[in-house]
């Protein structure tokens, strides 16, 4: 399936040129962070490829809707902005009952969708779901995805339908990938500098630490509810479990040989220890998650998958 991307790509930069000009005129000025949306989306049509080629895991085929993928998931950052003035869920969640922007994106992208046809529905799924998957059947492991994808062109199994909740799951997940791997990059190039102020009461919350420590999520939206959210949490939540978001084991090793997350742990203005100490334990979990990869995905065991997906297709 092959998209115009330029004309997509023009598209998608006069809608965020617009919305900028509307946010100016509503709040009198927008930040950093919202200007730099419009080249996240661009950069993301070529990064979520990217990554995908690198699994190894799929036809040709995908590479297009891949681009499209990136280039659209966070179309709701805009509209959010002019909504709440800020990219905080949490706002848009309490005053227009949105979960998240992909949520609210799901909406926006309703506008642009005569240019996508059939790909439509799973396009708005993997924007609605990029920032949590809130469907279950749209769970899935990168790594253990049907081998059916290698074999068989997006057209056909869209046709086939049978694989199509792991499809868009398996999006979901290329997409996610490459946005916190672009958070890394941003970071690195100094397009975005995190800083953190020492004052006491923004120190990263034991309850926080204690969910970091015991490999669980963090979720922003339910620590403002209970009153244990600071600064330095939020960035333990947006840096530190990076690691843990990463499922592709090129993407693991790219992180420790470009030596991306000493860089950015360098470069975070804090007095607080807990912050260093984030980083040897994200360090050590890339390191064990290389490893561990190894001893799971055995040779082995992807050719009984690729056998008894092809049973499944018949």
């Amino acid at each position: 399936m092959d998209f115009d991307l330029s004309r997509l790509k023009h598209i998608y930069t006069r809608y965020g040129t617009i919305m900028l000009g509307n946010i100016f005129i509503k709040f009198g000025s927008y930040g950093n962070d919202i200007r730099l949306k419009i080249y996240h989306g661009i950069s993301m049509s070529e990064s979520v490829p990217q990554i995908m080629r690198q699994t190894g895991l799929f036809h040709g085929s995908y590479d297009s809707s891949a681009a499209v993928d990136g280039l659209f998931h966070d179309i709701g950052r805009f509209a959010q902005y002019f909504l709440t003035g800020n990219l905080q869920d949490y706002n848009l969640e309490k005053d227009f009952g949105l979960k998240d922007h992909g949520r609210l994106g799901e909406q926006v992208v309703e506008e642009f969708d005569y240019y996508f046809s059939e790909y439509f529905p799973i396009l708005k799924a993997v924007i609605g779901n990029h920032t949590c998957i809130y469907r279950s059947e749209y769970n899935c492991d990168l790594s253990k995805i049907p081998p059916i994808f290698q074999e068989y062109s997006l057209e056909e199994i869209m046709k086939k339908g049978c694989f199509l909740d792991y499809l868009i799951g398996s999006k979901i997940k290329l997409v996610q990938e490459a946005d916190n791997f672009e958070l890394i990059q941003n970071v690195v190039s100094k397009r975005w500098i995190p800083t953190i102020s020492s004052e006491k009461k923004d120190f990263i919350t034991r309850e926080a630490w204690e969910l970091f420590c015991n490999n669980q999520p963090l979720m922003i939206s339910e620590m403002r509810k209970n009153n244990c959210w600071s600064i330095n949490s939020g960035v333990l939540l947006r840096f530190g479990l990076i690691p843990q978001k990463a499922q592709l084991r090129s993407t693991l090793e790219v992180l420790l040989e470009q030596g991306y997350l000493k860089k950015m742990y360098e470069m975070i203005v804090s007095d607080d220890p807990l912050i260093m100490e984030g980083y040897k334990y994200a360090t050590l979990l890339v390191q064990n998650m290389i490893q561990l990869s190894e001893a799971i995905i055995t040779k082995q065991s992807r050719d009984e998958a690729v056998q008894l997906t092809k049973k499944m297709w018949k």
